[in-house]
């Protein structure tokens, strides 16, 4: 019976205790006065609190700042991709540019090589003919010069006359006989008698032959 009484009664502390004002601040409102008697305020965190609680703070900003890395990252990402796309596409473009500038640069260098060779082989052609006929032409005034010579020598013998000799005529040569370097014949020398020759007046034009 006590007991229960006791438990009824009983009055937890730390709760703020009231003093009477002095006997001249009698009629006035009491005013609270926050007793020096310390409570039984807990000194530690309850076990029962979670840790996640206590780290809220610095989570909630990591939660806050790794959205923004993450999106810097990706951004990143995406912008390095497409300047390696936009690169390989230039690269591929210009390769493809210089290719094609390749190809019609072998293209006219295989005409250019193909009209040369074609003008060459012409210019030969031409140049061989030349020398064959200016070979035949040669050939023919010297048998038609040996034909003449020999009628000159039949016409002496028949007026009892003997002819000069072959050895005559190559003394006469290498005294009065000049030879020089000509273009214009296909030999590439010309050859006459000097004025110093008293046979000079007696030697035919060898055109005079053609």
């Amino acid at each position: 019976m006590l007991k229960r009484l006791s438990s009824r009664l009983y009055v937890p502390l730390g709760r703020h205790w009231y003093s009477t004002p002095p006997t001249y601040f009698a009629g006035s409102t009491p005013r609270p006065v926050v007793s020096s008697v310390p409570t039984s305020v807990p000194t530690s965190v309850p076990n029962s609190v979670p840790t996640s609680i206590a780290t809220s703070p610095t989570n909630a900003g990591n939660h806050v700042q790794n959205p923004p890395r993450k999106y810097l990252l990706e951004l990143a990402t995406v912008i390095s991709v497409l300047a390696m796309s936009l690169l390989a596409f230039d690269s591929y473009r210009v390769r493809l540019k210089l290719e094609a500038k390749l190809e019609q640069d072998a293209e006219q260098f295989k005409q250019t090589q193909d009209l040369v060779t074609k003008e060459f082989n012409a210019n030969r052609k031409k140049r061989e003919l030349q020398i064959l006929n200016e070979r035949k032409r040669v050939q023919t005034r010297e048998l038609k010069v040996a034909l003449h010579v020999a009628l000159l020598r039949k016409q002496l013998e028949d007026l009892g006359i003997q002819p000069a000799s072959v050895k005559q005529a190559l003394q006469e040569f290498e005294k009065n006989a000049k030879m020089e370097n000509s273009a214009s014949n296909v030999s590439g020398t010309r050859l006459w008698v000097t004025e110093n020759s008293c046979y000079k007046g007696y030697i035919s034009d060898v055109r005079e032959y053609d």
